[in-house]
C-alpha cells in the first residue's frame, strides 16, 4: 500500500494542477493572467538553476545570460530570418547549449565565490555584447518577435496569440521542465550532483568526475533556461539587452533561494514572493531591489533551506506532504 505522504503528495500534485489548469477560466482578467505566464516562466526559469543550485551546490549569478540567449536567439531566428517558433525554438536551445558548454569548460575549474564572480562577469559580457552587435540583436530593442502560429485541427482551432492559449502553452513547458529536473535529480546523474554538493573532496575519492558532472549540470540547466527566454521573447514581442544581465540572475537566485531549494513548492513560493507579491502590493520598480535583497536576508538568516524547507523542518507530516 502507498504511504501516507505518498498518498498526500498525489493530492497536493492533484490540486496545483487543477488550480493551474482553472485559473484562466475562473479568473478571466486578462491582466493577472499575464501575472501568471510570466510567474509560470519564472517557475521554469528556478526550477532549471535549481539544478546547479539546490542539487549540484553551484551558486551561479549568470542565469540570466542563459535566459537572454535563449531569447534573442529564438527572437533573431524569428524577425530576421522568417523561421517559425519551433524551430526557432530548438535551435536556441542548441545554441546555448553549445554556449553554456564553451563557457562552462574553463569556469567550471574554479570553485566558491570565484565562480559566483565569474559567472557575474559572464552576464555584464552577454549583456554588452547583445547590447553593441546592434545589425543582429536590434541594439537596445529587438520587436516584432511573433508567436507561434494558429494550430488549425478539424475540430478546433489553437490560436497562440491569446494569452489565455498562452498560458497553457507555458503551463505545458513548465511541467515539462519540472519532470525534467526531478527525473535527473532521481537518476545517477543526479546523485553524482547532490554528492558534489555535499562534499567535492569526498567525491571525487569515490570516483566521481568532478568537472565533468558540474558542465552537464550546467548545461542542462542553461538549455532549460533557454527555453524559458524562447516562451518569454515570444509572448512579449519585444525583448532588451537587460533580460540577461547581472539583476536577472540575481532575480533567479533570489527565487531559488528564498523558496526553498529542490521542491516544487519552493519553485511556486519564491516565484510568486519575488515576482507576484511586489506587484500585487504595487510596489515601484526602484523598490523591488531592495524589497528582494532585505528578503533575500532574512530568509538566509532564519531560514537557510528557504521558506518551504523551513516548513518541513517543523513537522516530519508536513515535509512528507510538501512537493
Amino acid at each position: 500500500m502507498p504511504s501516507k505522504g505518498r498518498v498526500s503528495k498525489f493530492w497536493i500534485y492533484g490540486g496545483l494542477i487543477t488550480l493551474a489548469l482553472l485559473f484562466p477560466i475562473l479568473i478571466t482578467s486578462g491582466y493577472w493572467i499575464h501575472m501568471l505566464t510570466i510567474g509560470m516562466i519564472y517557475i521554469l526559469l528556478v526550477a532549471s538553476l535549481d539544478l546547479l543550485y539546490g542539487y549540484t551546490g553551484l551558486i551561479t549569478l549568470g542565469h540570466g545570460a542563459f535566459f537572454g540567449i535563449g531569447a534573442y536567439a529564438c527572437g533573431i531566428l524569428q524577425v530576421k530570418l522568417g523561421i517559425s517558433f519551433w524551430p526557432s525554438l530548438l535551435a536556441s536551445i542548441a545554441i546555448t547549449g553549445v554556449v553554456a558548454f564553451l563557457i562552462g569548460v574553463p569556469m567550471l575549474r574554479i570553485r566558491g565565490p570565484y565562480f559566483a564572480l565569474g559567472t557575474l562577469a559572464v552576464a555584464a559580457i552577454i549583456q554588452i555584447i547583445i547590447a553593441n552587435w546592434e545589425s543582429v540583436t536590434g541594439g537596445y530593442t529587438l520587436y516584432g518577435i511573433p508567436k507561434p502560429s494558429s494550430w488549425n485541427l478539424r475540430a478546433f482551432t489553437i490560436d497562440f496569440g491569446s494569452k489565455m492559449v498562452y498560458y497553457y502553452l507555458v503551463l505545458v513547458f513548465v511541467a515539462f521542465t519540472v519532470f525534467v529536473v526531478k527525473r535527473i535529480a532521481n537518476s545517477r546523474w543526479g546523485r553524482a550532483f547532490i554528492a558534489i554538493r555535499e562534499n567535492e573532496e569526498l567525491a571525487q575519492a569515490t570516483g566521481v568526475n568532478l568537472w565533468g558532472y558540474k558542465l552537464l549540470s550546467f548545461v542542462i540547466a542553461s538549455c532549460l533556461a533557454a527555453i524559458g527566454g524562447s516562451l518569454y521573447a515570444s509572448y512579449m514581442g519585444a525583448i532588451e539587452p537587460a533580460i540577461s544581465g547581472f539583476n536577472m540572475g540575481f532575480t533567479f537566485l533570489a527565487m531559488t533561494i528564498i523558496g526553498g531549494p529542490t521542491t516544487l513548492g519552493g519553485y511556486v513560493v519564491g516565484s510568486f514572493i519575488v515576482w507576484v507579491l511586489p506587484e500585487f502590493l504595487g510596489f515601484a520598480e526602484i523598490y523591488r531591489p531592495l524589497l528582494y535583497g532585505l528578503l533575500l536576508v532574512l530568509v538566509m538568516v532564519f531560514m537557510p533551506q528557504g521558506i518551504i524547507g523551513r516548513l518541513k523542518m517543523l513537522n516530519p507530516a508536513i515535509a512528507r506532504c510538501i512537493p
